[in-house]
Order: structure tokens, then C-alpha cells, then sequence
């Protein structure tokens, strides 16, 4: 049996081409998490505004109001989002998550917390990035 070098050599190099491509492109999505700490069911409301924007928690609906139910701690107590590839320590992508939000509600059996308009959402998102960046916690306690 004859080896082709030319032939092996060129499938050797598209591999390790394809291999490094691969590697090379994987980032962390971004990501909010939502988590109950507390000992009944709470609710999270985000209104967003209207007109197209890149962040959306769920597919595309009509509805300009995302309702997220939590159930008590260690019950069905996380949700989580995700969105593109990157980290949150990109200002641009913080900047358009907080550009397509008007409203954040958090109702627990104890409070409700409104935050509204641009300061106050900025405000209440960028004190919950994680140290790894990647990851927006949001947790109700």
C-alpha cells in the first residue's frame, strides 16, 4: 500500500486547522440567573420596551412583559437566561440589555421592589455581575 504524504499532510493540517478554530471561538454565553432564596413563591416582572432589541429572555412574543414565577428555595427556585457569546464585562453588552429594559418588579411574600429607568436598572444589573463576569445573579432573598 503507497501513502500519499501530500494527501496525509493536507488532511493533517485542515484537522489541526478545524481543531484550532474550535478552541479558539469558545466563549462563555452570557448569562442571568434568577434564584428564590426565600421560603415562599416570588415573582419577577421585566417590561421591556418597546422596538427591537437584541436581548430577549424568551423567544419573540407580542407581549412586551416577561412574568418569571419562582417556586420557594430548593424547589423549582432557578431560572436561567441565555444569551450571546462574550462576557458581561463588555460595556456594550450590558448597555443593550439595560437599553431594551423599562421595568424591573420583584415580588416576594415580604416586598416588592421596583427598579425604573435607565440608572436604576443600570444600578441594580451591574451590582449583580459575577467575578467571572459571565453571569448576571439575581437572587431574591
Amino acid at each position: 500500500m503507497k501513502i500519499n504524504w501530500n494527501q496525509l499532510t493536507l488532511i493533517w493540517n485542515l484537522g489541526l486547522c478545524l481543531l484550532l478554530l474550535t478552541f479558539i471561538s469558545c466563549d462563555p454565553a452570557q448569562t442571568i440567573q434568577f434564584t428564590n432564596q426565600t421560603e415562599s413563591a416570588a415573582t419577577v416582572m421585566v417590561v421591556f420596551k418597546k422596538g427591537d432589541h437584541v436581548y430577549k429572555f424568551v423567544e419573540t412574543s407580542e407581549s412586551d412583559t416577561l412574568i418569571i414565577n419562582l417556586e420557594p428555595k430548593n424547589q423549582n427556585a432557578v431560572r436561567t437566561f441565555q444569551f450571546g457569546l462574550g462576557t458581561w464585562k463588555i460595556p456594550s453588552s450590558i448597555d443593550s440589555l439595560i437599553a431594551a429594559m423599562e421595568l424591573i418588579e420583584i415580588k416576594t411574600a415580604n416586598s416588592t421592589e421596583r427598579y425604573q429607568g435607565e440608572n436604576q436598572i443600570r444600578t441594580f444589573i451591574e451590582d449583580r455581575v459575577a467575578g467571572n463576569k459571565k453571569l448576571i445573579e439575581i437572587e431574591l432573598k
